[in-house]
């Protein structure tokens, strides 16, 4: 869950102030919304996002609080597609907690242990993966260069193309990010009672 949602959530009224907004007509309204929400979400997942629904939900809390402000708007996909843009780049400013130096010091005696104790995890929960979703996961990250352009095409054309493969990747590897933080959690609290 994103910070931003958890401060605000999108009430019923405020989601019928959006809809409204789009149009007048309730059915085309739905429309306009089911259309903006695929293509925004759609645009967050090609930018690398983790979460592209609480990006969506996050983008529409924020077009709901100026609807009032705003003069009249043309296209309110290009609208919605502004205020996605600036928070995608909050989303980003976020989430970058690794300094670039990071990459050029010695690791810490405990960091080669806790990196250890994640490749386990990380073999564990993939190892969990149904057969045609870990094919997918290590075929998508196992080669380099011009290999992985190579397989990666490959394996664009048996899952429907280059925007399902990539959707179908972020899902699987949201999945893994969440089994192999469980799993961490997990082995601390083992060690942790095994050292009392």
């Amino acid at each position: 869950m994103s910070v931003r949602k958890a401060q605000r959530s999108l009430t019923a009224e405020a989601f019928g102030k959006f809809l409204r907004w789009l149009s007048d007509d309730d059915e085309q309204a739905v429309r306009e919304y089911q259309s903006i929400r695929r293509r925004l979400v759609r645009y967050f997942i090609h930018k690398g996002c983790t979460e592209p629904d609480d990006l969506f939900d996050e983008t529409v809390d924020i077009v709901v609080g100026k609807i009032d402000a705003c003069e009249e708007i043309v296209s309110p996909l290009a609208y919605c597609h502004g205020v996605a843009r600036n928070v995608w780049r909050q989303w980003v400013r976020r989430h970058r907690t690794v300094p670039v130096t990071r990459e050029f010091v010695a690791p810490e005696p405990d960091d080669s242990i806790a990196r250890e104790q994640e490749l386990r995890c990380l073999e564990h929960c993939v190892a969990q993966l149904p057969p045609d979703e870990r094919d997918v996961v290590i075929r998508y990250h196992s080669s380099r260069g011009r290999a992985r352009i190579e397989a990666r095409k490959l394996l664009a054309g048996e899952n429907g193309g280059v925007n399902a493969l990539r959707v179908k990747a972020c899902r699987i590897r949201k999945g893994l990010r969440l089994c192999v933080t469980a799993c961490l959690r997990q082995s601390a609290k083992v060690r942790s009672l095994g050292a009392q």
